[in-house]
């Protein structure tokens, strides 16, 4: 049943919709960050340091887990960055969702209304056509 609200019952669920698709795509990228650091954790352990030999190797080898710290901690950053969208698109989220459910709550409200309204005009069409009928039996019988 179509009301005042509906169309704006469809805005406000359309905007929770795609807020909770942000915070599905936000969270999808906090665990990938989280398996790029736990490959970079695999990666840091296979990293044999050489103990004797040439500066060079020492060298490159240091600059593998360096090199691994800095992405590591790069990665590190992002996830703080994105847990804070999260909270964010939570909060929105929750805001949002008040906001359908307020929408949502004065909709059912009017459709309750609509529906007694039409249950008492149904009530007097019935109460019409039952006079009409008992007119028409009284007439018949005087005839």
């Amino acid at each position: 049943m179509k009301t005042k609200f509906s169309q704006l019952v469809k805005v406000k669920k359309r905007r929770v919709d795609e807020i909770e698709n942000e915070l599905l795509d936000i969270q999808n990228q906090r665990r990938s960050i989280l398996i790029k650091i736990e490959d970079i954790l695999k990666e840091i352990s296979l990293i044999k340091t050489p103990k004797s030999g040439s500066f060079s190797q020492i060298n490159i080898s240091h600059m593998h887990l360096k090199n691994f710290s800095i992405q590591k901690r790069a990665y590190e950053e992002e996830i703080i960055r994105v847990d804070r969208q999260i909270i964010g698109l939570k909060e929105l989220y929750k805001e949002a969702n008040i906001e359908f459910e307020k929408v949502k709550y004065l909709e059912d409200l009017e459709i309750k209304k609509q529906l007694q309204l039409l249950k008492i005009k149904e009530n007097k069409d019935m109460d019409e056509i039952a006079n009409l009928l008992f007119t028409k039996q009284r007439m018949e019988a005087k005839v």
